[in-house]
């Protein structure tokens, strides 16, 4: 299977519930992000659990706000294989192809080798 790494083409499509929020840290643009304890996001990082995850379509640092994918298609991988999980990575802000990470999160499922459905789930809190 091939290594699915960040496009650089990043944009929601039709049918993606897009939401405002607050990053707590830096973040690039197609990282995936997760909610915070204290109500901000920052990227993901499977060395913990992740309750949350989305899609940042905008760049930006502490406190800025911009859109991210909540749920619903955004083009923002490369390399991916059609049908196949899409997780968390233990490297912040990197996708993982299914390999095991220390915690194992679903960010969603490649529609296609560049677009994520982004559809959250938790996998393992161990």
């Amino acid at each position: 299977m091939t290594a699915i790494t960040q496009g650089t083409d990043i944009k929601p499509l039709r049918g993606a519930v897009i939401r405002r929020v607050t990053l707590g840290e830096s973040v690039t643009k197609g990282d995936p992000i997760t909610l915070q304890s204290d109500g901000k996001w920052d990227m993901s990082d499977a060395d913990a659990a992740q309750l949350t995850v989305a899609v940042a379509v905008q760049g930006g640092v502490d406190t800025d706000r911009v859109d991210a994918v909540v749920l619903g298609p955004v083009q923002c991988l490369s390399g991916a294989t059609p049908g196949v999980l899409v997780y968390t990575s233990n490297t912040e802000g990197d996708y993982d192809d299914g390999v095991a990470s220390t915690k194992d999160t679903v960010i969603g499922y490649a529609e296609s080798a560049t677009v994520l459905f982004v559809l959250p789930q938790i996998v393992d809190f161990t």
